[in-house]
C-alpha cells in the first residue's frame, strides 16, 4: 500500500492535463461576420435583446423551447457584456436578435425578415443597404446567426454566423454555446486575430 499511493498521486496530478487534452480534441466552430462598413461601432455602447413578433409561418410550434431560447438570449447577452456593452432594455444603442436556420421547404423566409426555427417568428428590421444580405432560409440547415440592429435606425449593422454547425434535430446546449463565443469573438469588427478567442 505504501507502494501504490505515491504511484496513484503522480495519476492525479495527470488529470488536469488529460482534461485539458480532451477538450482541445473537440472540433472547432467556424465563424464568419458581414457588416455595414460605413458605421463607427465604437459608439455603441449599450444594447437590449429584440422581442421577436409572432409571424404566421410554417415552422412546428412544438419545437419551440422556452427554456432553451432563454438560455440563448443569455449567452449572447453575457458576451456583449464580457466586450464592455450593457444591457440597457430602455435605452438600447443596439438590438440583438439570433436565429437558426433550417431546411427551405421548412421555411418561408423574406429578404425583410428574420426567420427564427425554434419558435417561428420573425424580426422586421431594414436589411436593404446590408451587404451580401441573404435571408436566413438561405443557409446552410442548422447556421446560427446573430445580428445586430440599430435601435435608432432599425438597420442591420452587423451579421455573425456559425453556417451548418448546429443539427437542427437535436438540442445540443454546448454546441450552441460555443457558437454564440465563436461569433460574437469577431464583434467589434477590425479586432486584431490575436485578440480574437478560439472556440473549443
Amino acid at each position: 500500500m505504501r507502494n501504490t499511493i505515491p504511484y496513484f498521486k503522480h495519476w492525479l496530478y495527470l488529470i488536469p492535463a488529460l482534461l485539458l487534452g480532451l477538450s482541445s480534441c473537440l472540433p472547432s466552430i467556424v465563424a464568419d461576420s458581414t457588416y455595414d462598413r460605413s458605421v463607427d461601432f465604437q459608439v455603441y455602447r449599450t444594447f437590449a435583446l429584440l422581442e421577436p413578433e409572432m409571424a404566421n409561418t410554417s415552422a412546428d410550434p412544438n419545437r419551440y423551447e422556452p427554456l432553451l431560447d432563454r438560455r440563448v438570449r443569455d449567452a449572447i447577452a453575457a458576451e456583449l457584456v464580457k466586450k464592455g456593452l450593457i444591457l440597457d432594455a430602455d435605452n438600447p444603442d443596439l438590438l440583438v436578435a439570433y436565429d437558426v436556420s433550417v431546411a427551405q421547404e421548412a421555411a418561408t423566409a423574406s429578404p425583410e425578415f428574420g426567420y427564427a426555427y425554434w419558435f417561428g417568428y420573425r424580426f422586421n428590421y431594414n436589411t436593404i443597404d446590408f451587404p451580401n444580405f441573404r435571408p436566413v432560409a438561405q443557409y446552410t440547415p442548422g447556421t446560427m446567426l446573430i445580428d445586430l440592429v440599430s435601435a435608432s435606425t432599425n438597420e442591420l449593422l452587423w451579421r455573425g454566423v456559425a453556417e451548418g454547425e448546429l443539427n437542427v434535430t437535436q438540442t445540443d446546449e454546448s454546441r450552441i454555446r460555443r457558437s454564440i463565443i465563436s461569433i460574437l469573438s469577431l464583434y467589434p469588427p477590425n479586432r486584431p486575430a490575436s485578440e480574437r478567442p478560439t472556440s473549443r
